[in-house]
C-alpha cells in the first residue's frame, strides 16, 4: 500500500472520530482504553447546568475517598459548593474509607474531619466497606467510628432506601438472605430502593467486573426491579447500559484516578475525578456526575 492510500486512510479515520465525538455531544463522553489516561480530568465537559426543580431528595455519592488529601478535599469543596443552595440530605460513600491498610486510627482525619462541611450541612453519612477498609482487620473499628455497628444495613432519605452491603463478603450467605429478605419487603408506591457497594458487578475499568457479585446478588436486583446500583473499587466514572432493567454505576473517582476502558454493557466511562448528584423526584432519578471545575460528566434520567 502507498503512503499517500495511508494517509488518506488516516485522514478519514480522523473525520470519523471526529464526526462521532460531535454526535456524541458534550454531556455524554465515551472514553476507551486506549485513549484513557490517569489525570486529574481526562474530560472536556459543560457547566453543570441549574437543577431546574426541587428533588424530595439529593444524595451526594463518592467512592475510594480515603487519602485525606488535597484530590479528596476538592471533591468535597465541589459537594459544598453544589449543595449550597440545596444541601444535601446524605453523603453515600462507597468504600476504602482508608487508605492504604484501613487504620482504624486515621478514621477521623480521612473520613469525619474532610467531609465535615457536608454533614455539617445536614446530610447524613452512609458509609460503605472496601477493601483497603480490611487491609488491618480493624474494618469493625471505622465502622463504630462513624457510629455504624453492622456491615451491611438499610437506611431511609425520605422516600428513598438505600440498601448497603459488603461486598468483600459477598459468599456470606446470611447477608445475601438478608438482602433477599430486604428487597422483598412491601414498600410504600413513592419509595426508590437503591443499592450500594464497593466492588461492581459490571466494570471496564482496572479491576474489571467482580463476577462473584454479578453472580450472588446482580439476579436478586433485577428481580426486584432495583433501579440503580452503586460502586467504587475502579477509580474512574463509569455508567452501564440497563443490564436487566438495573443501571450500574462506578463512582470510585473522589481522590484517586487510574485509566479506564470500555465494555458492551459501557453506556459511558471517564477517568475523571469527580462526585455523583442524586436527585429524586416522585417519577425520575436524576443522575448528574460533576467533575471538580463544576463541569459535567454525565447525566442520566430513571424514570419510575
Amino acid at each position: 500500500m502507498s503512503r499517500r492510500v495511508v494517509l488518506a486512510l488516516g485522514a478519514v479515520a480522523v473525520l470519523v472520530l471526529v464526526a462521532v465525538l460531535g454526535f456524541v455531544g458534550p454531556s455524554v463522553h465515551f472514553v476507551s482504553s486506549l485513549f484513557a489516561e490517569a489525570k486529574p480530568s481526562t474530560v472536556a465537559g459543560r457547566p453543570a447546568p441549574a437543577i431546574d426543580a426541587t428533588p424530595d431528595v439529593r444524595i451526594a455519592v463518592a467512592g475510594d475517598t480515603g487519602t485525606g488529601d488535597e484530590a479528596l478535599r476538592s471533591t468535597v469543596q465541589r459537594i459544598v459548593a453544589d449543595g449550597r443552595d440545596d444541601p444535601h440530605d446524605a453523603l453515600l460513600l462507597l468504600g476504602d474509607l482508608v487508605y492504604e491498610e484501613g487504620d482504624a486510627e486515621l478514621t477521623d482525619e480521612r473520613v469525619t474531619e474532610p467531609f465535615a462541611p457536608v454533614t455539617d450541612a445536614g446530610a447524613e453519612l452512609l458509609p460503605v466497606l472496601g477493601n483497603h477498609d480490611y487491609a488491618s482487620d480493624e474494618e469493625d473499628e471505622i465502622f463504630a467510628e462513624l457510629d455504624r455497628r453492622d456491615p451491611w444495613y438499610v437506611d431511609r432519605v425520605g422516600p428513598v432506601r438505600v440498601v448497603v452491603l459488603d461486598s468483600n463478603l459477598v459468599d456470606d450467605e446470611e447477608q445475601t438472605e438478608w438482602l433477599r429478605d430486604t428487597l422483598a419487603e412491601p414498600e410504600a408506591p413513592d419509595t426508590w430502593t437503591i443499592v450500594a457497594m464497593h466492588h461492581p458487578a459490571y466494570s471496564a475499568g482496572e479491576h474489571g467486573s467482580d463476577l462473584d457479585v454479578r453472580e450472588a446478588w446482580s439476579p436478586l436486583f433485577a428481580e426486584h426491579d432495583v433501579p440503580l446500583v452503586l460502586a467504587g473499587h475502579d477509580h474512574d466514572y463509569q455508567r452501564s447500559r440497563p443490564q436487566d432493567g438495573v443501571t450500574y454505576v462506578v463512582s470510585g473517582g473522589g481522590a484517586k484516578l487510574r485509566p479506564t476502558g470500555h465494555e458492551p454493557f459501557t453506556a459511558v466511562s471517564a477517568s475523571v475525578l469527580h462526585y455523583l448528584d442524586l436527585l429524586f423526584y416522585d417519577e425520575r432519578i436524576v443522575g448528574r456526575a460533576v467533575d471538580q471545575a463544576g463541569d459535567l460528566v454525565d447525566s442520566f434520567t430513571i424514570a419510575r
